[in-house]
């Protein structure tokens, strides 16, 4: 009897130290962790959404058409949970640190933050962010380079959302026959078809894996000075700039308006340019198409990652309206409608199949995502200062200063040398 009536005791205080001991870990865990079990019913709040966006990038107009598409989806994840609002504001790549810096120092902030994963480092420095429990998601629906470049020290700091690189955007007026090949597209611009190219390290890097360059080892060591890879590449592009219809120029604004107006009929453009370009150009004129490659050998783009990260100063409630939202934005259909919709976007996640006979720009940006030069976030110090002392010496070769080969030599001992690689 005695038994009987512990067990039936137990059975009722159970669920009470059940929940009190959940709620005691959510309040004592610094990470996002997702509540499995909070209903439709009972998840309600309101939460702050920032976006930012590269302010040269898009106008008017184009921030009104990504504010539909957001407002959206932000419609169908109220109807599945009523109770539960969501503010936006747009805020500017430029802008994004600085504020919420600001922001967070007073105790505010907001809940969840759409911005280029590049910007994580900064914003754990200001203690802007709240790192992820990853049991909290799915992460194998994710492609790995994009998860790499959101993970820290193995703790995650965001959920990538969608990629940004590199292609060779056209007009469809002046173009008759698309180059595969760099040496197709220099005979090309012999003929008369200018092409536009932005120059530096970075904007120029993904033509070295043509020429056999890879910039880190297994190891991570800066390997810029082994087979001359991007030395080679370097003495094309001096070779391409003699050239009278190849344009290379600094100002990605000067090289973007003259693809507008029609002065070019090629410019090796980043993806989340296309919005403005194609607008600003025409549907019927604009056209997207791989960077040319030579000899088998695939031209590597630089990979970006835009992420959702989630504000430091968000309460119990928030970060789990925020998570849900997350987890809505990043499945399979979402990212398919987003890069439908939106046109510039290449999922970050690795089930979202574009149909290439609809979408013929979303699958041109999706295949050439397959084909980058990535990194993690833990290299984002040596990538930050090899592109840095890189674009400097990217210049002076330029210039005729210093030879391709030396300033590959050079650029690999200073950065291993600096980061205390053997």
């Amino acid at each position: 009897m005695l038994v009987f009536v512990w067990l039936n005791w137990l059975k009722r205080i159970l669920p009470i130290i059940l929940v009190v001991q959940l709620l005691l870990a959510c309040h004592t865990n610094t990470e996002v962790a997702d509540n499995r079990h909070q209903t439709k019913s009972n998840l309600s709040g309101t939460i702050v959404f920032w976006q930012s966006f590269p302010q040269s990038y898009f106008t008017k107009s184009l921030i009104s058409q990504y504010n539909e598409v957001f407002a959206e989806y932000i419609k169908k994840f109220t109807e599945l949970y009523p109770r539960v609002k969501i503010v936006t504001e747009y805020i500017t790549d430029d802008e994004i640190i600085e504020k919420l810096e600001r922001e967070t120092e007073k105790g505010l902030g907001p809940d969840l933050i759409y911005t280029q994963s590049i910007h994580i480092l900064p914003l754990i420095k200001v203690k802007a962010l709240l790192p992820i429990n990853k049991n909290s998601l799915n992460l194998n629906q994710f492609r790995s380079e994009a998860l790499d470049q959101v993970l820290y020290q193995d703790t995650l700091y965001g959920v990538p959302l969608d990629l940004i690189t590199q292609v060779l955007c056209y007009n469809k007026n002046k173009v008759e026959e698309l180059p595969k090949t760099l040496s197709e597209l220099i005979s090309q611009a012999r003929k008369g078809y200018s092409v536009g190219m932005l120059s530096g390290f970075e904007n120029t890097f993904w033509g070295t894996q043509i020429f056999g360059g890879q910039l880190l080892d297994a190891r991570g060591r800066v390997i810029l000075d082994r087979g001359g890879g991007w030395a080679r590449w370097m003495e094309w592009l001096k070779d391409a700039k003699k050239e009278p219809n190849f344009i290379l120029n600094k100002d990605s604004l000067v090289l973007q308006n003259a693809f507008i107006e029609e002065q070019l009929a090629y410019i090796v453009c980043w993806s989340s340019q296309i919005p403005v370009l194609r607008e600003s150009l025409g549907v019927n004129k604009f056209g997207v198409t791989l960077l040319p490659e030579e000899e088998n050998q695939q031209a590597a783009p630089p990979l970006i990652v835009d992420s959702l990260l989630f504000g430091s100063n968000s309460s119990m409630t928030q970060t789990q309206i925020a998570l849900r939202f997350t987890q809505f934005l990043a499945n399979t259909p979402q990212q398919t409608e987003s890069a439908v919709n939106l046109r510039s976007i290449i999922p970050a996640n690795k089930y979202a199949v574009i149909d290439p006979r609809l979408f013929p720009i979303q699958a041109i940006l999706q295949k050439q995502s397959q084909k980058v030069t990535a990194f993690s976030l833990d290299e984002t110090k040596k990538i930050n200062a090899t592109v840095d002392y890189g674009g400097d010496l990217y210049t002076r070769v330029m210039a005729g200063e210093i030879s391709a080969t030396q300033a590959a030599n050079q650029l690999s001992k200073t950065i291993n040398s600096q980061f205390e690689e053997p």
